[in-house]
């Protein structure tokens, strides 16, 4: 849904930036905002205008982008992973565990450390 400046609270992306809150202490760069209208955010973008030489969403954007995300952050979690194989714990024997503990002892006085 476009943005309509007739019937909702359009913004610069600074002032955008002003009202959003503080998120670790810190409010998002416009560069940020841009980002989101640009190349989006989990596939999801930030809609905005132009305006002659200004770039505008509203609050209204703002608000259907988070409920976006929001949503689609609930539609990952229902989703079973997949862990991949590279990030699989392997247990570590406790036999090979006191045989690399030995050889590390080994190197170090070898070292003469």
């Amino acid at each position: 849904m476009p943005i309509n400046p007739d019937e909702e609270n359009v913004m610069s992306l600074t002032e955008a930036t002003r009202a959003l809150p503080r998120i670790n202490g810190r409010k998002p760069a416009v560069s940020t905002l841009w980002r989101w209208c640009r190349k989006g955010l989990r596939g999801i973008h930030l809609e905005y205008l132009r305006m002659g030489r200004k770039i505008v969403t509203s609050k209204e954007a703002l608000h259907r982008f988070f409920t976006e995300l929001a949503e689609a952050d609930e539609a990952l979690e229902d989703r079973p992973r997949a862990t991949p194989e590279c990030l699989r714990k392997r247990g570590i024997s406790a036999r090979a565990r006191q045989r690399a503990l030995e050889e590390a002892d080994a190197i170090l006085a070898e070292a003469g450390i």
